[in-house]
């Protein structure tokens, strides 16, 4: 599996499970299980397709590629958030503040942090059960 197919199992995985997460939130009115279903979502999105990547090459990601892949998802998830975010502000006819900007970055901060442990956490998981051998790259 090369690095393009795990960032495209990424974004189709992340924006199937968001479409139909929404789906299933309106439908059965369960807003507060937002969030919690959203971090979910997003585990899950990043966690699957670098496992199925360590598993199809019997190796995994090399520290270039692992940053590279951490670097893409980020800006993936910052790609769409950043903007229905932008559009909920000016909508109802609020000002860009230094608030509100603050809060931005510090989500930015978080997604890098949840991306990026997930995807270090799915490498030591492959080498911890033997999937892939045991290297210096994580």
């Amino acid at each position: 599996m090369s690095i393009k197919n795990l960032l495209t199992r990424f974004v189709l995985l992340y924006f199937s499970l968001s479409i139909a997460a929404m789906v299933v939130i309106a439908y059965f009115e369960l807003e507060e299980l937002g969030t919690p279903l959203g971090i979910a979502i997003l585990m899950l999105a990043v966690m699957w397709p670098c496992e199925a990547f360590g598993r199809r090459n019997g190796r995994y990601l090399s520290r270039s590629e692992k940053w590279r892949v951490i670097a893409v998802m980020v800006a993936v998830l910052l790609g769409t958030q950043l903007p229905v975010a932008f559009l909920l502000v000016w909508a109802e006819g609020n000002a860009l503040d230094p608030v509100f900007l603050g809060i931005l970055g510090v989500v930015a901060l978080l997604y890098a942090g949840c991306v990026a442990g997930a995807v270090s956490i799915t490498g030591r998981n492959l080498r911890k059960r033997g999937l892939i051998p045991q290297g210096a790259s994580d």
